[in-house]
């Protein structure tokens, strides 16, 4: 019985077929992180790093130029002995040249594409995303995966949030809410790239306009997209006699905003309430008076936070906490994409914040 099912499994196995979907390390290049501008002319610069072979080796830097983002992969094939692989994709970075205009049509080219990992990581660039990768990097990891660390670590500090092809590309396809991601720029002086916030888009296109890191941890409060670490520093003094008795940072350990738009359409409620605690104040001994007093200065300052974060989406257009989507469910009879942008620019903000100290952080 036993030879019986041997051979019977034997020839079973002269029937099954191999994989005809195969793609083997030897044959193809893997490319980490990739960049896209677009030229003077008008063509597509792709620029692409993939890892070193050996561990102390150097990463392959590939640029190549075409008609279109396609043209351009095909281009950088020519360059290399294998093909370029972006099943392993880390990070996208999108040039401020390639973002000025439409970025649908390469949004939409990278999402459809089979080969693309979804999951990669997409920001905007000050510079031009070549010159970015091309740039002295300054870290112990090798560059190709560097820019996918970066924004990780910006991602953990509440700074910005996860922002992947999928995520990118779904926001554009939806008429309530307009597009945004992490904003790169580079230090010269420590030869390091930076997360300096989050870029604002209007109808897929960048607004030249940009939230700061602080105003970021602020618009990631409005939008409930807070990591586990939210500090936020502040000024609250203006008199003492240290400069550093004159600020104090708080973390954040719970936070819930409630964002309406009321039926008339000519307002925007914003009421926030936050738990937090002071890891640091310049001062030996907080007494409750002193602890009443210090609420009222942060709450008044985050309050002025938020309604200055709320005026710069506006005044660039940008609804990227998707007010609009909150209009065209709750109010559908009310809702028309064609002037929505200007009725949210208009729109009169009323901000209340509200604050629980759970602790001083200070040693009596």
């Amino acid at each position: 019985m036993k030879k019986t099912l041997f051979f019977l499994h034997f020839f079973l196995y002269l029937f099954l077929s191999g994989c005809w979907d195969q793609n083997l390390l030897k044959d193809v290049q893997l490319v980490y992180t990739v960049g896209y501008d677009q030229t003077e002319d008008g063509r597509v610069q792709s620029t692409g790093l993939a890892p070193p072979i050996e561990e102390s080796g150097k990463v392959n830097e590939i640029t190549a130029t075409g008609y279109s983002m396609n043209d351009s992969m095909f281009e950088m094939d020519l360059y290399i002995a294998e093909y370029a692989d972006f099943s392993k994709l880390q990070a996208v970075l999108i040039g401020k040249s390639l973002a000025a205009d439409s970025i649908y049509s390469f949004l939409d080219e990278l999402y459809r594409n089979p080969r693309n990992n979804l999951h990669a990581r997409i920001a905007l660039t000050d510079l031009p995303a070549n010159d970015l990768l091309l740039k002295p990097i300054d870290t112990q990891r090798n560059k190709s995966e560097y820019f996918k660390g970066l924004l990780e670590s910006s991602e953990l500090t509440s700074v910005i949030s996860y922002m992947s092809l999928q995520d990118a590309c779904t926001i554009i396809f939806n008429p309530g809410k307009d597009l945004f991601m992490p904003y790169i720029t580079y230090d010269e002086k420590v030869k390091r790239a930076k997360v300096s916030g989050i870029a604002l888009f209007h109808q897929n296109k960048y607004t030249e306009a940009y939230l700061n890191i602080e105003e970021s941890v602020i618009f990631n409060l409005l939008n409930n997209t807070t990591k586990d670490l939210v500090r936020i520093t502040r000024r609250v003094h203006d008199d003492r006699k240290l400069e550093v008795e004159n600020w104090v940072t708080i973390e954040v350990k719970n936070s819930k905003s409630d964002l309406k738009v009321n039926r008339q359409l000519t307002q925007l409620k914003a009421d926030l309430k936050f738990e937090i605690v002071i890891l640091e104040y310049g001062q030996n001994k907080i007494t409750k008076e002193k602890e009443e007093e210090l609420k009222k200065i942060l709450t008044d300052v985050l309050t002025e936070d938020v309604r200055q974060v709320l005026k710069k989406l506006q005044s660039s257009k940008s609804d990227a906490l998707g007010i609009g989507n909150q209009v065209a469910a709750f109010h559908e009879e009310l809702w028309d994409e064609g002037t929505w942008s200007d009725t949210y620019q208009q729109l009169d903000t009323q901000v209340t914040v509200e604050l629980e100290m759970l602790g001083t952080g200070i040693i009596d």
